[in-house]
């Protein structure tokens, strides 16, 4: 297995959260400054062909982004308050293909920057009947995911997926 990990906005791979996903998988992880690269779902999608990535991992706007290149290259996918139904964020060349096998969704019912009531509308939206998804709603967690939430559905990712 090979996994695309995709920081947030304003964020970096965290050497933590990248020794989680590891323990299951080699991991790919870009740091990218959105604001400099307008291209960066060119630049990841780069990556997926040429490190022949099997899964993405992805965050806020890093899950917005995993959410349509799981899309593209029918990729499972686990995303952590993804940022899909910000309106602003919309990709007008990117349709809905349906193609995802597997998404798992983790929300926290506590987040003040990406909507979760929102996520979900967006989600349910864009039903698909080939892709088997799973939303976690999570009472207690916020936008950060801490380490201990993000390696208790890294692992429970990686079981589904076998």
């Amino acid at each position: 297995m090979r996994t695309l990990y995709i920081h947030g906005l304003q964020s970096h791979p965290k050497k933590e959260k990248l020794e989680v996903i590891e323990q299951n998988s080699r991991v790919e992880a870009l740091h990218i400054n959105y604001d400099e690269t307008p291209e960066a779902f060119n630049v990841l999608s780069d990556t997926i062909t040429e490190h022949g990535i099997t899964h993405i991992v992805g965050s806020s706007f890093g899950g917005f982004l995993g959410f349509w290149l799981a899309e593209k290259y029918s990729l499972p996918c686990l995303l952590f308050n993804p940022a899909v139904a910000m309106k602003s964020l919309e990709m007008a060349h990117e349709k809905h293909t349906n193609r995802c096998p597997l998404r798992m969704v983790v929300l926290g019912a506590k987040d003040d920057v990406v909507d979760p009531v929102l996520t979900v509308q967006f989600l349910d939206t864009h039903p698909s009947e080939t892709c088997v998804q799973r939303i976690i709603n999570c009472k207690d967690l916020g936008h950060k995911i801490n380490i201990n939430t993000f390696r208790e559905f890294t692992q429970y990712f990686y079981q589904l997926s076998k």
